[in-house]
């Protein structure tokens, strides 16, 4: 029985019995196999394939899976980087009859609506799914609507690229997920405006969080306590840290802009305190985020320390650190938030609708969307404020303990068991 998931997450065949991900995904596939005993003893995979330059940039990051040791498989699309012409050529052809295939050979397909209307591909498994009568699931992890506003204020958009988006591409988008809420079997949907938008009250519709750290990762009660203790009014360094990739839509000059106002804030105190940001990633804009640390002198406190491997190595890492630093451009629903609430860090980030979700607990504060101004701010207002930092990294791992991957995919175990049924 196969667990089919058509998904955007590109892979790398690197042999006929070894594949190459993202590391977290990789963690986040083993943890599901290991609940869908009732639909599947093998998960099949089918999503873009991994550009040979991508697989050998990041080849040292990325976790290897040898497909007849764990039962998960993959069956290639066509590459990430397939321009949309030549998509619109092959897909009645090659693209969407292997989707048909693929489907086919599932009891379950777990997919999400097509955010590029130009490549229909995780859709179309969702239309053959229900025209085959599979069972199926969507899973929709980021509210697009705001998006054209955001890229178009941000520059990244032009006014016709923005009238587009907001009156052609995302009405679009917006059918996609109001098919699936009324053919699918089971939605999941990362944001309480999706949920109480599109579900109207449906059962079957239900926000979740995609947390990938287990509780190993979680910081234990006495080392959160020694960090507590370490963190005081004296401290001479405010440690600040992004983690994740280094792709322009994060924001991450943003963050070396709100490091260099916190810098000069600090000198002007004339206490002898400083900052320091590390950037732990890869990704196409290092360079030029490197150049903007030249430019600007402080190669002395913005540290590039390249990518860690997910795990252990990461989680003794972030808890050194005093504050998580997120600046998206557009929407954005990053697992490292949880990470970071694992290690019991704070977290600074623009108020994007999904950092206000998750004000509610206690350990993000959110600042005006696109100012480095805000965010330099509120980092010397919390270097300052001993007791609400306390409570935050309280909050932080209290969260981080009753949200860990195990405790959302039984969560989401029960929900396919209730929604699933013959």
């Amino acid at each position: 029985m196969k667990y089919a998931m058509v998904l955007m997450v590109p892979f790398y065949k690197v042999s006929e019995d070894v594949i190459a991900c993202e590391s977290a995904f990789a963690i986040h596939l083993k943890e599901l196999l290991t609940r869908i005993s009732d639909w599947g003893d093998e998960i099949l995979i089918h999503s873009p394939a991994m550009t040979e330059a991508d697989y050998l940039a990041n080849k040292h990051h990325l976790a290897h899976i040898t497909c007849s040791e764990e039962h998960i498989y993959y069956v290639e699309s066509a590459p990430t980087d397939i321009s949309r012409l030549a998509f619109f050529l092959k897909a009645p052809f090659t693209i969407w009859p292997k989707i048909w295939k693929v489907v086919k050979s599932a009891n379950v397909v777990h997919s999400a609506a097509s955010k590029d209307i130009f490549k229909l591909f995780t859709i179309m498994s969702l239309i053959f799914a229900v025209i085959q009568g599979k069972k199926t699931i969507f899973v929709m992890d980021i509210d697009h609507r705001n998006s054209a506003q955001m890229l178009y204020k941000t520059g990244k958009y032009s006014l016709k690229s923005y009238w587009l988006s907001r009156y052609i591409y995302n009405p679009l988008i917006s059918l996609q997920i109001h098919f699936a809420v009324q053919y699918c079997d089971l939605l999941m949907l990362k944001s309480r405006a999706l949920v109480r938008d599109y579900g109207r009250g449906k059962n079957k519709v239900k926000n979740f969080y995609d947390t990938a750290h287990d509780s190993s990762f979680v910081l234990s009660e006495q080392a959160l306590e020694d960090k507590i203790n370490a963190s005081n009014d004296s401290k001479n360094t405010i440690r600040l840290v992004y983690f994740g990739r280094l792709v322009e839509y994060k924001g991450i000059d943003d963050m070396i802009e709100a490091t260099r106002i916190v810098a000069e804030a600090l000198a002007r105190e004339g206490k002898g305190r400083t900052v320091t940001l590390d950037i732990i990633g890869a990704g196409h804009m290092e360079g030029r985020l490197r150049a903007l640390v030249a430019h600007h002198k402080l190669e002395n406190i913005v540290t590039f320390l390249g990518a860690v491997n997910y795990g252990r190595e990461l989680a003794d890492q972030l808890k050194t650190y005093d504050f998580l630093l997120a600046a998206p451009k557009s929407e954005d629903t990053p697992r490292s938030v949880f990470d970071a609430m694992a290690c019991a860090l704070p977290i600074i980030a623009y108020d994007t609708y999904y950092y206000v979700d998750l004000e509610d607990t206690g350990t993000v504060q959110t600042v005006a969307w696109l100012s480095p101004e805000a965010m330099a701010d509120r980092v010397l207002v919390l270097a300052n404020d001993c007791s609400a930092v306390h409570t935050m990294m309280r909050n932080a791992r209290h969260f981080a303990v009753n949200n860990t991957q195990s405790i959302w995919m039984d969560r989401r175990l029960q929900w396919t068991k209730e929604f699933l049924v013959e």
